[in-house]
């Protein structure tokens, strides 16, 4: 049975999102029934904000700090719950992509071997 579950957006509009239920059973044809989400997706997108975020920081620690970091991972909006981390049946999968530049030499250093 598909349910969909509508976000209120900080602007002022809506998010419908759709999913498939698990369970199995008799359901009416048509539009199905709307339910209505419990928070905002800014509310419901906090969550990954933090979790991002500290994802970042603990990278930001290494002793030689990256010049960039990207972190990938799936999010579902679930009415209740709000966000959920999406993965694999067991647990939520990270892409991280870590950068650095190549050092450039000191300034006055002698590049020309001279």
């Amino acid at each position: 049975m598909t349910t969909r579950t509508e976000f209120t957006l900080a602007s002022g509009g809506t998010l419908v999102v759709e999913s498939e239920g698990t369970g199995a059973g008799v359901a009416p044809a048509g539009r199905g029934s709307l339910e209505r989400a419990g928070a905002t997706v800014r509310d419901s997108l906090h969550t990954v904000v933090n979790t991002a975020s500290d994802v970042i920081e603990a990278f930001r620690a290494l002793p030689r700090r990256p010049d960039e970091i990207e972190v990938k991972f799936g999010v579902k909006l679930d009415g209740s719950v709000g966000v959920i981390l999406a993965g694999g049946s067991a647990g939520v999968h990270f892409e991280v992509t870590l950068r650095w530049s190549p050092e450039e030499p000191a300034r006055g250093a002698d590049t020309n071997g001279e």
